[in-house]
């Protein structure tokens, strides 16, 4: 009877263990840009896919989808770069901030005009400073706010992938 416990709380450190380290930054190589706004990054032998904190680019077939891809595959380039985990996603992504130098992918997105700050998930201090990067893009119609009524990605998911 003493082994199904000291079983289950072997399990439990494991598993705190675990998430703990999730939160560790990491160093890659990116394998494959899936869209503006995810990536699936080497790490030694891991193939980790990573959501990008706090920003929402274009979904598939949205305006401006295919450039904020772009920009990511250029931003990223064949470099080995930094991996800010924030925490894992329902979906279990990593979400997370990518640097290299003293670049930051997500802020550099809004920054171009290829994202949106996601005010829903975006909580940390820098967020502060992205909107009024987004702002800045806006009144410069940079990238999608080159369009006179850009729709949010996550407007468009409720409405099906029309417009």
């Amino acid at each position: 009877m003493i082994f199904r416990p000291m079983v289950i709380l072997a399990v439990f450190l494991l598993i705190l263990v675990s998430v703990a380290d999730a939160r560790e930054p990491f160093y890659g190589t990116v394998k494959k840009v899936i869209d503006g706004d995810s990536l699936i990054i080497i790490s030694g032998e891991q193939n980790i896919e990573i959501r990008l904190y706090g920003i929402d680019a274009p979904e598939y077939k949205q305006p401006f989808a295919e450039e904020a891809k772009k920009y990511v595959r250029k931003w990223v380039g064949r470099q080995r770069l930094m991996v800010k985990p924030e925490y894992m996603d329902s979906y279990g992504r990593t979400v997370a901030v990518i640097v290299k130098a003293d670049q930051v992918l997500n802020r550099d997105l809004v920054q171009a005009g290829m994202a949106w700050v996601y005010p829903r998930y975006c909580r940390k201090e820098a967020c502060k400073a992205w909107m009024e990067m987004e702002e800045v893009a806006r009144i410069e119609k940079r990238g999608l706010w080159f369009d006179l009524r850009p729709m949010s990605p996550w407007k468009w998911k409720r409405q099906g992938d029309v417009r």
